[in-house]
């Protein structure tokens, strides 16, 4: 397998104050993508002329640009940006599909590293490297289970990928992509490698409003998802130690009421459902010591 077939896909909106450091990461890499693309998602500043001049230098960087829908949308919208990359691609070019945030830094050999993951591991479907988030002046590690990914900077084996569907067009996809490919007998990982440390400039779900908006969609996202109520409540707690502490795992069952009150429609899928239950169950006997 040539360690150069993969693809990137970056769907940026407004960030012309990160996406240069983003950029300089990507193409200074020991192993660098077969093509990167990178979707301007409707910005209303430099984003584009950043990407263009990119793209400029190097021929393997192409842009998409996509008509402004007057907001940022980290669900739908993030999804939406990422297939009209995704689209002008031949998908069975390549192994492995990443996606990078537009505001992520990642190190020197961040893809050569995570490739060797998935050579060692055929069953290892989707991974990605530790997140570290800018706090009280100084990166600090985000606080992730292992099996976690997320989708700042993750990559898809692209054959786990179409295994499950691809991605759900909703706040959460970044999560309900993980069970779906543990539930078809694939892995999923967050590995702790030095070479794998990936620096979000902008903490999770801060591109707009608070850190308290970011929590309670985290709420709405376990919502739509399905999670098991057992398992929003040990959520909720184990993220009191994550900033703002104790007020964002609170922020987080405030979403998840909102979301059962107002009837919002849930992820419609019964064997994903039945799955994540019985899964979540097992795990959170596992942690209690009970299994």
């Amino acid at each position: 397998m040539s360690p150069n077939r993969f693809l990137v896909i970056t769907p940026a909106r407004n960030e012309e104050q990160y996406l240069g450091q983003t950029i300089a990461s990507i193409v200074s890499q020991t192993v660098l993508p077969q093509e990167w693309i990178i979707v301007d998602d409707g910005s209303r500043d430099a984003t584009a002329a950043i990407a263009q001049r990119a793209a400029g230098a190097n021929p393997w960087i192409k842009v998409v640009r996509r008509r402004d829908r007057g907001y940022r949308d980290v669900g739908s919208g993030m999804v939406d940006a990422f297939y009209l990359g995704l689209n002008n691609v031949k998908e069975d070019n390549y192994d492995f599909i990443f996606i990078i945030d537009a505001d992520v830094v990642l190190s020197r050999d961040y893809f050569k590293v995570i490739l060797n993951k998935f050579s060692e591991n055929p069953r290892l479907g989707i991974a990605g490297g530790t997140l570290y988030e800018p706090r009280h002046g100084k990166f600090c590690k985000t606080i992730l289970m292992p099996w976690r990914t997320y989708g700042a900077a993750k990559c898809w084996r692209r054959t786990c990928f179409q295994d499950i569907g691809g991605l759900v067009k909703h706040i959460g996809w970044d999560n309900i992509d993980n069970f779906n490919a543990m539930m078809r007998g694939w892995e999923t990982r967050v590995f702790e490698d030095e070479a794998l440390k990936t620096y979000h400039l902008r903490p999770m779900g801060w591109s707009e409003k608070s850190p308290y908006t970011t929590w309670i969609r985290s709420g709405n996202a376990l919502y739509f998802m399905g999670a098991h109520p057992l398992w929003v409540l040990a959520s909720s707690v184990y993220h009191f130690q994550d900033y703002p502490y104790v007020i964002g795992g609170l922020c987080t069952i405030l979403g998840y009421l909102q979301a059962l009150l107002k009837g919002a429609k849930p992820y419609d899928d019964r064997e994903f459902r039945n799955f994540l239950w019985k899964w979540q169950l097992k795990k959170l006997s596992e942690l209690l010591g009970l299994h």
